[in-house]
């Protein structure tokens, strides 16, 4: 998702990964699918085969653990804040784990083509110096609108390339 807010002498724009389910739901579908997984290991288990429930519990465990994490990283979000003589752009979950203020004088798009016809655009911000990828996350609908939302606050494409 792309949000554009425009302020008095600011523009920030921020990236947000699409996200099909909210915690809340993320956590009742780990509970019912752990269990699911744990009735039948503990069925198993009354049934004579106990050797089942130990590798049902890991098996709970793993699914939750792994759920938790995808759902954890599409709390991911990038914020690009346009001022009057710099670009700030930040990187972090719940506050900003990685930040980088460029110059605007100096700042440009530098874009890459891919090879497939259906993959997105991958969208670089670069002072000449660095070079910090945007919305990697982002699917090819959004790129495009990022990358839109990016012109209109007034960085220029100076880079087009082929991906190798």
């Amino acid at each position: 998702m792309v949000h554009c807010d425009q302020l008095a002498q600011t523009t920030v724009i921020t990236l947000l990964p699409n996200r099909s389910a909210s915690w809340g739901e993320t956590r009742l579908f780990i509970f019912i699918i752990c269990g699911v997984m744990l009735a039948i290991g503990t069925f198993w288990a009354f049934a004579g085969a106990w050797m089942i429930l130990p590798f049902s519990g890991i098996e709970a465990g793993l699914v939750a653990f792994l759920f938790y994490r995808v759902c954890l990283a599409t709390y991911h979000k990038q914020v690009i804040t346009f001022s009057n003589d710099s670009v700030l752009i930040q990187f972090g979950r719940h506050f900003p784990k990685r930040s980088w203020r460029l110059p605007l004088n100096n700042v440009y798009l530098a874009l890459t083509e891919p090879k497939q016809k259906f993959s997105p655009v991958k969208i670089n911000v670069s002072d000449g110096k660095q070079s910090i990828e945007l919305g990697a996350f982002l699917n090819k609908e959004d790129k495009q609108l990022a990358l839109l939302n990016l012109k209109a606050a007034g960085l220029q494409i100076k880079k087009y390339q082929q991906a190798d």
